[in-house]
Parts: C-alpha cells; structure tokens; sequence
C-alpha cells in the first residue's frame, strides 16, 4: 500500500496527467476580453478536432434542446452562449485527458460516468431553482466532481480496488474506505490535481469540498451545496455507481443554504430522470 506521501509524488509526476489540451486555456483567455467574437472563440476552438467535434455532438443533443441543425462550432457557440462553451471545454479537455487503460476488478468505469453525469444533470436543475446564474457551473462541477477517484484508479489500482472492496463489504461510502486505508480521499486528490492544472476556482472548491463541512467552501459555498445535493439524489435515484453503495449524510446547513423546498425537491425530481439521461452524451464515447 502506498502511503499518502507516495501517493501525492505519484499524482503529481504520473504520466497519464499531462497537462490540459491548450484550446481550455485559449478559449478561457478569449471569453474574458468583452471584445471575443462567436467567431473568434469557434476558430480556436476548431484547431482541437475532438473538442470541436463534443461541441457539435452537445449542441445537436437532447441536452440544450435547441431548434434547428447546428453545423458549424462557431454557430453552435453562438447559440450556445460563451459559458455553457466554456464548461463544455473544460470538461472535455479534462474527460479526453484521462484514460483508464487496464480494468480494475470491482470498477465499472461506465457506471462511474453514468453517476457523474447524473450529478451534473441534477446539479444544473437545483441551480435553476436556486441560482439560475450559475447553472453551467454547476453541471461543470457536479459532472467532475469525483474526478479524484478516477486518477486514484490511474496512478494506482491495486489500492483503488481495496478501497472499492473494503467501502462495499463494510457498507462505508468510498471516502471513509480512502481515509482507512489511504489516508488520504479523491477530495484530497483533487486539490493536488489542481495545483497543476489551475481550474475555476470555483469548481475547483466543488471538488476539493463536496464531502466537507459546508463551512469550509467560503464565497463557493452554495456551488458546492448544491454538487453536495446532487450527490445524495442521484445515489438516492441509482443511476450509476459512485464506487460504493452508501449515501452521504447532507447536513442541516447546506439543506438552509439552499433554502430548500419541498415543493422545488419535487420538481427536481421530476424532471431528473430526462435529464439524467440527456446528460449522458457529455461522457459517451463519440
């Protein structure tokens, strides 16, 4: 077993981690210039074929449920709008990045993108009920949220599998399995994944905090309640698998942060499923 000191070397130095493709970085210099054009923005996009192909897949999706065939990125941009590009690069850039070469006995690797989609869905309905700005960011966040686990099973497997088996004959969630075993959890992962790829900050919170007191989150706080929010539902719902077959416990304080309502409960979970399934074409192999 290596110890948590191994494990951050390895994180760090492994070579499936390189860094991000360059369009994230080009395109997010771009949005922030109030001059950046659809046009502009598509044409930097277009020099990364897979990026720029995901876009064209998501826009044509049941996802945004938009009116008309969109042919090209620039139009698909346009119609989209910058922020919702935006968390589609990201997420691309970071999904393309990191391939789980060998299987890993116990690991479903498409019942884990199925759960993460299903966070991201669920995610982006709270944040519609609760802060209708933030509703990209909130997919983004919920969609990477364990994203930690996933680098865990790169760099090393053998200690991903015991975490796996040990949170599912102890009936324990797979953070409480990382923490006996590891000493350190995917949350922990996340922040060192972030040292060097320097993600939003405020997604970067959503990952490094989800499984915190919400304290902890500062001004993100309310993001990472609501990734927080999503986790529950989506375990609760069983789509996917989260690595384990136990539910977090959503504390009082996040539950008020929301202010959240039965009535919004309810829609939320009314209209989960569709979504749920709509989200999927962000992890389906093109």
């Amino acid at each position: 077993m290596v110890s948590s000191r191994q494990l951050e070397i390895l994180v760090k130095n492994m070579g499936e981690l390189p860094t991000l493709p360059s369009v994230f970085f080009t395109v997010s210099k771009m949005l922030s210039e109030p001059r950046t054009s659809a046009s502009d923005v598509g044409q930097a996009v277009s020099s990364d074929q897979v990026i720029a192909s995901k876009i064209l897949k998501i826009a044509n999706s049941a996802f945004y449920g938009l009116t008309g065939r969109v042919n090209t990125v620039s139009h698909a941009i346009a119609v989209l709008g910058f922020s919702s590009t935006k968390n589609i690069v990201l997420t691309t850039s970071i999904l393309s990045t990191l391939n789980l070469k060998t299987p890993i006995g116990g690991f479903n690797l498409t019942a884990f993108w199925k759960h993460s989609a299903a966070v991201g869905a669920i995610a982006k309905l709270t944040a519609k009920e609760v802060c209708p700005q933030k509703q990209e960011e909130a997919f983004a966040a919920g969609l990477l949220h364990d994203i930690g686990k996933l680098v865990l099973a790169i760099c090393a497997p053998e200690d991903f599998a015991r975490c796996i088996n040990h949170a599912v004959s102890k009936k324990c969630l797979f953070l409480e399995a990382e923490k006996e075993l590891l000493g350190v959890t995917h949350a922990d992962i996340a922040a060192w994944i972030n040292d060097k790829w320097k993600l939003p900050a405020e997604i970067a919170t959503a990952l490094t905090n989800h499984h915190k007191n919400i304290d902890a989150s500062g001004k993100y706080s309310e993001l990472v309640a609501i990734v927080k929010l999503a986790d529950v539902l989506a375990r609760g719902l069983q789509f996917g698998h989260a690595c384990d077959n136990s539910i977090p416990i959503m504390e009082d304080k996040s539950w008020d942060l929301l202010k959240m309502t039965p009535q919004k409960l309810d829609k939320i979970l009314i209209e989960s499923h569709e979504a749920m399934q709509n989200s999927m074409v962000f992890v389906n192999a093109d």
